[in-house]
């Protein structure tokens, strides 16, 4: 069961503890920090490399892009995953009874979002999960003509829970005349991400993308493009201002690129740059592959101590994230960083994630650990 992809290299920190918290906070490779570096060493000299900054920001939209099998000119980089989710929103015309339809396996921004718009009379229809599995039907039962949008996360942040049928779901999203967005966070750079039949789809990339906060992927199908209203706007979001009517009236730029009103995040798109070479080299495809038994073993061994698991058992619905409910899980989360062993431990839940820097020999580690901490617990 050994994975096959030169990680530990890239990142020698794992060397130092196992670490299993990706899902809250990912790694720097060494490849980032160089990016890094390099994007200092530009900006040191200031405008004279602007061509140069610009002509990365090209190259990454494009590998960002290619990651999702999409248009280029439907990609581009926001601050985080919620600016673009708050973006959508405030982009939309809404009406009083409009529904939006998400889960309650969702993270807060994905809720919250939307939970704003009940002032304008919107409603939020939550979809209970069960036993931390939700069906296509379970959401589709819930579409109504009144639905404006459907919101979900490709991954859980909660459970891991990964919906397999996005495609399927985004078919019944559109009969229904309403918009399909997806937040794929906890899944980019971790599990194959695409965007056919999705219309909005975000991605913070400090996790499974080995980069700095701050820089969040955003893609936008052309169709819903023209019904959007953009939120905001500047200069960085039309293609000239220095027009002779600059004072009177202002086009955007083509594209997704439009939703930018300011200058983005330079650095942070550097170490994204390097991550996405990375793994187009490696193959999320191939990594998930690889790395899928590992999950498995981690769900098994922890379902083997009696735990009760939010990870579903099905493996279509497993992603990189095992979660199981205990009332001391902070205790737990303590003990474990005793043994430098990170995971996140907060809200009744235990929440470990396995990344390409992760092995057999740390998920037998976890597991073990827990074991011990519960026995303590118990005594």
């Amino acid at each position: 069961m050994t994975v096959s992809i030169p990680s530990k290299d890239k990142f020698p920190q794992t060397r130092e503890y196992t670490y299993l918290n990706t899902a809250a906070e990912g790694l720097l490779s060494t490849d980032s920090r160089e990016a890094l570096l390099e994007y200092a060493r530009a900006k040191s000299k200031g405008s004279v490399n602007r061509p140069k900054i610009y002509q990365v920001e090209t190259e990454t939209v494009g590998l960002a892009a290619s990651f999702l099998n999409a248009p280029k000119d439907s990609v581009t980089f926001l601050a985080n995953a919620t600016e673009g989710l708050n973006l959508l929103a405030n982009s939309m015309d809404w009406s009083q009874g409009d529904e939006v339809v998400i889960t309650d396996l969702e993270f807060p921004s994905n809720v919250i979002t939307w939970l704003r718009l009940k002032e304008r009379g919107v409603r939020l229809v939550v979809v209970e999960a069960d036993g931390g599995m939700i069906r296509l039907e379970d959401i589709t039962s819930r579409i109504t003509p009144c639905t404006k949008l459907v919101s979900v996360s490709q991954v859980s942040y909660k459970s891991g829970t990964q919906l397999p049928y996005l495609k399927e779901l985004g078919d019944e999203v559109h009969r229904a005349g309403a918009v399909f967005a997806v937040d794929a966070t906890q899944a980019l750079g971790r599990v194959p991400v695409g965007v056919e039949n999705v219309d909005f789809l975000v991605a913070s990339s400090y996790k499974w993308l080995f980069t700095p906060h701050g820089l969040g992927i955003t893609y936008c199908s052309p169709q819903l493009l023209e019904r959007l209203s953009p939120a905001t706007a500047g200069w960085y979001g039309v293609p000239n201002i220095f027009t002779p009517d600059r004072f009177e009236r202002f086009v955007y730029k083509e594209g997704a690129a439009r939703f930018v009103s300011g200058m983005p995040n330079f650095s942070s798109i550097y170490a994204l740059r390097a991550s996405l070479q990375y793994l187009s080299e490696v193959g999320v495809a191939h990594l998930d592959e690889s790395l899928a038994p590992l999950v498995r073993k981690m769900r098994r061994g922890l379902a083997g101590l009696g735990l009760k698991l939010l990870t579903p058992e099905d493996p279509a619905y497993q992603s990189g994230i095992v979660s199981f409910l205990h009332p001391a899980a902070h205790e737990i989360g303590a003990a474990l960083a005793a043994q430098d062993i990170i995971v996140w431990a907060n809200d009744g839940r235990v929440r470990s994630a396995v990344h390409l820097y992760n092995d057999e020999s740390e998920v037998d580690r976890y597991v073990m650990a827990v074991g011990g901490i519960l026995d303590r617990i118990a005594h």
